[in-house]
């Protein structure tokens, strides 16, 4: 029974976590005036192994493995880095020109992505995986087609909303394949196993390095002017989007290790759903969408979940843990 009960509680509070962050990030780029997407994913860089530094430094499991795991596997954890803060600031990105709603549906296509670059390693998927890559396509194209036709970019002037819109949509499927190459390569890349604590301790301050000159470059001046106008707002977004970004972080952990890689591979469609419809009742999102996009929903979402079953009885338990933690890491 207390176990039970745990396994909710793990499940409610990695759905709500998950929410909160996504919406925080939705609100404060795309609907609130912040639009600092860089300098945001800078500051969560930064302030992730702050945050994470008591538990690092005294948890002797952690403490006692931080010089050989940065001997060993420094020139790996930075490509990683490098692929993880690009890869975060052009979702971040998109949150300004889509909406939520749109983030998740093309975020969605990651099998397909991750595919073509396991086919071009010379693994093509087996032919049981190639109906289920093709609805997911079809279900994309339906719903970013019919975007395009006036649907979400109905509230923006013409064109203008348009080329902002699409620009939105290039940016996100630029953050999945980067994201899609890191899951697909990070395996080869590394040579020990490290859990998501120790992998966000210790690439965040490299991928923070990585970020800072261009963030400086393209958004310096404007949040300079925004910080000294609006400290506060500017304080609460960045610390407190992080700040639910790191509790997350050990809800979704817990939440792997517990339910396994079958239950984690459902609660994370389960989650999107939930996603989909907060953001039509708290955003007002999707108010435009017609048939084509609820069926490009349908095939999208469908045809993940049905790949992720497919993998995790292909893969079985190990591997499938593996590919529903790097799922369930993506939406940060």
């Amino acid at each position: 029974m207390l176990s039970a009960l745990v396994d909710g509680g793990l499940c409610v509070g990695y759905i709500a976590l998950n929410a909160g962050l996504n919406f925080a990030n939705r609100w404060a780029l795309g609907v609130h005036d912040f639009s600092f997407p860089l300098t945001l994913t800078a500051a969560h860089m930064l302030l992730n192994p702050v945050l994470l530094a008591p538990m690092m430094l005294l948890y002797e499991a952690y403490r006692s493995n931080h010089g050989k795991v940065l001997r060993g596997s420094w020139r790996a954890l930075l490509v990683i880095a490098i692929f993880n803060g690009v890869q975060i600031s052009l979702n971040n990105s998109s949150l300004v020109h889509i909406e939520l709603s749109m983030n998740q549906v093309v975020r969605a296509a990651m099998p397909i992505i991750v595919a073509i670059f396991e086919f071009c390693r010379g693994t093509p998927p087996p032919s049981s995986h190639l109906p289920v890559l093709v609805a997911i396509a079809i279900g994309v194209m339906l719903v970013v087609y019919q975007s395009s036709g006036g649907g979400q970019g109905a509230g923006l002037d013409g064109q203008n909303g348009n080329a902002s819109e699409w620009w939105g949509i290039l940016l996100v499927v630029s953050s999945v394949s980067l994201q899609a190459a890191q899951m697909s390569f990070a395996g080869s890349l590394l040579s020990v196993k490290l859990d998501s604590f120790q992998m966000t301790f210790y690439t965040s301050p490299m991928a923070f390095l990585a970020l800072a000159a261009p963030t400086t470059a393209v958004e310096g001046r404007a949040f300079r002017a925004y910080l000294h106008a609006k400290p506060a707002v500017a304080a609460a977004v960045t610390v407190g989007t992080c700040c639910l970004a790191v509790v997350y972080n050990v809800v979704m952990f817990q939440t792997i290790r517990r339910l396994g890689p079958i239950g984690s591979s459902v609660l994370g469609n389960v989650k999107i759903v939930v996603l989909l419809l907060l953001s039509f009742v708290l955003m007002g999102e999707m108010k435009h969408w017609t048939g084509r996009h609820y069926l490009g929903c349908l095939l999208t979402f469908g045809g993940a979940a049905v790949y992720s079953a497919q993998k995790l009885r292909r893969g079985g338990g190990k591997k499938g843990s593996q590919t529903a933690k790097a799922a369930a890491e993506k939406d940060k």
